[in-house]
């Protein structure tokens, strides 16, 4: 007796003999025996059915009353139609504009799927209609329209031929091969900034359609339009260059040295540069040669009178303002310096002072305090009194009989 009540107890399966259990075995195996032949003979019928439909013979899809096993259908001599691509899904090709330049490429897209899906459509007119489908914008929408003017897609192309003959007319480039190599001949190919494998996919293109021969002439070409420093880079190869003749090996080493010698100044570009130790010596500042200094002097010594000279007045740098105690003191020692202007003030050039200009010789640049020195030295000048003057009463004859010996 439990908490959930009371509740009997199976008990055990009564021993048997080795007799019985034998007897036991013998029935479980001619009944699995039975049930195996049965289904046997179900996925016997089932396999005929199958074989019936795909031959397309449906009168024998009617399934056999008896329970029986049925003798299998047998196969037919004519096997059924391929089924190939059934499993492969390909792209579409995309949607076509009517651009001449894309007309190669569109027109390829769609032999690549009329390749994978063999069997799928009935006839060279649905081939047409459905290329015709993904034509819809631009100079494409309009041949489709051209198209239905005249009433139907196998009355405007009979055949398949006559469909790709038109295509090609009208949306391939009318001489490709003359194109790119009138493009090769000239230097509109070259590399111009572009990147090593654009200036390689680019000349690969062009070489292909215009059909040129592997050999020196193109190797040449191909150097003749790269970077300069490129191709200055494999011109002095001599251990491990190609061969000359072998495009292929030049594409490939072309990649290889474009890559070193961009990692090379990705490394010298990202490496800081030094600074100089205050021991080195430093540049010395050119000095160019004073010329003597002009002083304007009379022949005699004036009394000047006395001078006042203005105040001069000096340039002091302005104050920084007082700091609050909250604020954190600059400590940069560049910063206290006044400004210290060492050009001269006459030419505005640096390396001598006004003094010593070259140029103070050329009154077209005077400075003010030369101009004010030289106005009272002229005005002393005429202020002046002789040492020695001659009396303007004296009598000339007299001097020369003094003077006569």
């Amino acid at each position: 007796m439990s908490e959930f009540g009371e509740f009997d107890t199976p008990s055990p399966p009564p021993a048997l003999t080795p007799e019985e259990r034998l007897a036991s075995l013998e029935t479980t195996i001619s009944a699995l025996s039975h049930t195996q032949t049965s289904n046997s003979a179900t996925l016997d019928r089932i396999s005929s059915l199958l074989d019936t439909l795909v031959l397309g013979n449906p009168s024998a899809a009617s399934p056999a009353a008896s329970t029986t096993p049925a003798t299998p259908a047998q196969p037919s001599p004519t096997s059924p139609p391929p089924r190939s691509g059934s499993h492969i899904r390909p792209s579409p090709p995309p949607t076509y504009d009517g651009a001449r330049s894309g007309g190669r490429a569109f027109w390829n897209a769609c032999q690549l799927y009329f390749s994978l899906t063999t069997g799928q459509f009935t006839d060279d007119h649905a081939r047409i209609s459905w290329v015709l489908s993904f034509m819809q914008h631009g100079r494409a929408a309009d041949f489709v329209g051209r198209v239905f003017q005249c009433g139907s897609v196998k009355r405007a192309f009979p055949t398949w031929d006559d469909f790709v003959s038109n295509f090609e007319k009208e949306f391939f480039l009318f001489d490709e091969v003359a194109d790119a190599a009138l493009i090769l001949e000239s230097t509109a190919y070259f590399q111009n900034g572009r990147t090593i494998d654009e200036y390689i996919d680019s000349f690969k293109a062009l070489w292909v359609k215009a059909d040129y021969p592997d050999g020196r002439h193109l190797v040449l070409k191909f150097r003749r339009g790269m970077d300069p420093k490129l191709s200055k880079r494999l011109g002095s190869i001599t251990t491990g260059r190609p061969n000359d003749s072998k495009i292929e090996d030049w594409l490939a080493i072309a990649r290889s040295q474009d890559f070193i010698m961009r990692t090379e100044e990705d490394f010298h570009r990202r490496t800081p540069p030094t600074i100089p130790s205050a021991s080195r010596p430093t540049a010395l500042v050119p000095v160019h040669p004073v010329a003597p200094v002009l002083h304007w002097r009379p022949s005699a010594q004036p009394v000047a009178p006395a001078r006042v000279s203005a105040p001069t007045h000096v340039a002091h740098a302005p104050r920084a303002p007082a700091l609050s105690p909250d604020v954190p003191m600059d400590i940069d020692r560049f910063t206290g310096r006044p400004a210290r202007d060492d050009k001269c003030r006459r030419c505005k050039q640096p390396g001598h002072f006004w003094r010593d200009c070259p140029l103070r010789f050329d009154v077209r640049h005077i400075m003010p305090e030369e101009l004010d020195e030289l106005i009272m030295q002229l005005l002393a000048r005429k202020d002046a009194i002789p040492a020695d003057p001659t009396p303007e009463s004296a009598d000339p004859t007299a001097l020369a009989t003094e003077e006569d010996f």
